[in-house]
């Protein structure tokens, strides 16, 4: 297999809402040919993308032969990995170009890469907390954004419901705090009938002690499945104790790096649906070594992805080529141009998403969108 050499990185950013801005990394090899990344990461986009300069710039020249030999070229450990979010997130970008220059040298679809069969598209779940962000937060907000997501073609809808809730209140607290999130997934439910699935997302906000309780209301509103009512990196022991006492799935490990990770969740039966998140899992191969451990555990295996069209796409490619994965993540409604931030645009149409066709992704950056509404800045400036 060609080896690839990478030469430099072009990073792009784009304001999406005032709570959200898309960062992206071009990374180009020595023949100029170049692969684009997501580096979104909140309030750590501006480290990761100084992190990933520093790390472009050390291995600048080399040849390297697969995406796992890069943590050997730069001695950096999966121990290091597993506890730095920035560097894993860094790292992840990387370890995702490599695979996806590879695809482009062997002409083929990133999908076809990662050893699946191609496929024209991937079922995709309508994640609406992005939509809804800032004040939109009342219930009736959150059976409109669902309703919306229905009438788009989406039969499964996942919510973040629990605001007022933080796991450092006093049991009592907890319970009463959640009154308000409880009526906002009933009234997605009552808004979106029988026939649609509903997903809810605690975002760690439960303890052992209340999460069987807020589960049992869930389970009475026919929810399909309970994402991380405790943190799965820091409290897996607790969430193993939490499954074994509840009816519904337990999904996560979104913010986790490496398959060791999720192995760990997976033996604890501390999860049944893990979560990686390329930005974060080590990327798009680490992400299908995850999803066949899942499956030769009899676990499954959904990639997380509140994200932008990049990380969407090649989300897409990761989904179609695991031929037991879930639906995908997609956040609805952010913005009403997001599709044309990809050339050729992104297809997302009926509940799916259409993949391009064409070698790697098949698409790439819309290089008019990004000088119009956002920044570019290449790897020897001080931007970030």
């Amino acid at each position: 297999m060609k080896p690839v050499i990478l030469e430099s990185i072009r990073f792009s950013s784009i304001d999406v809402t005032t709570r959200t801005t898309w960062v992206f990394a071009e990374i180009f090899d020595a023949e100029g040919i170049s692969e684009v990344v997501e580096i979104t990461s909140g309030n750590n986009s501006s480290a990761v993308a100084k992190t990933l300069r520093e790390i472009g710039n050390n291995i600048n020249g080399l040849s390297i032969s697969g995406d796992s030999e890069l943590l050997s070229l730069l001695t950096i450990t999966t121990k290091a990995l597993e506890t730095d979010t920035v560097l894993a997130t860094a790292m992840s970008a990387l370890r995702t170009s490599v695979s996806c220059f590879q695809a482009r040298y062997e002409s083929l679809s990133l999908t076809e890469h990662l050893g699946g069969t191609v496929k024209d598209k991937v079922p995709l779940y309508a994640n609406i907390n992005r939509s809804l962000l800032g004040d939109n937060r009342s219930p009736t907000h959150f059976a409109k954004a669902a309703e919306k997501a229905v009438n788009n073609g989406f039969t499964t809808i996942k919510c973040a419901p629990f605001d007022e809730v933080t796991s450092d209140m006093k049991l009592g607290d907890i319970i009463d705090a959640s009154k308000t999130g409880l009526e906002r997934v009933r009234s997605i439910r009552l808004s979106v009938g029988n026939q649609i699935n509903i997903l809810v997302d605690c975002h760690s906000r439960f303890t052992l002690e209340t999460a069987p309780h807020i589960c049992a209301e869930l389970a009475s509103i026919d929810v399909k499945w309970f994402e991380e009512p405790v943190a799965p990196e820091t409290k897996s022991d607790e969430l193993s104790q939490i499954a074994s006492i509840i009816d519904l799935p337990i999904a996560g490990g979104e913010s986790g790096y490496g398959t060791s990770f999720f192995d760990n969740l997976l033996d604890k039966n501390s999860l049944e649906i893990i979560m990686p998140d390329i930005k974060f899992c080590g990327g798009v191969n680490e992400a299908i070594k995850a999803s066949l451990s899942a499956s030769q555990k009899g676990k499954r295996f959904s990639l997380h992805n509140p994200s932008g069209p990049v990380s969407q796409l090649l989300s897409a490619h990761v989904t179609a080529a695991v031929s037991d994965s879930m639906p995908l993540e997609h956040a609805v409604d952010e913005t009403d141009w997001r599709a044309d931030i990809m050339s050729p645009a992104e297809e997302i149409r009926d509940g799916f998403f259409w993949i391009p066709i064409g070698h790697s992704i098949g698409s790439v950056l819309n290089q008019k969108i990004i000088q119009n509404k956002g920044v570019q800045w290449g790897i020897y400036t001080d931007k970030y």
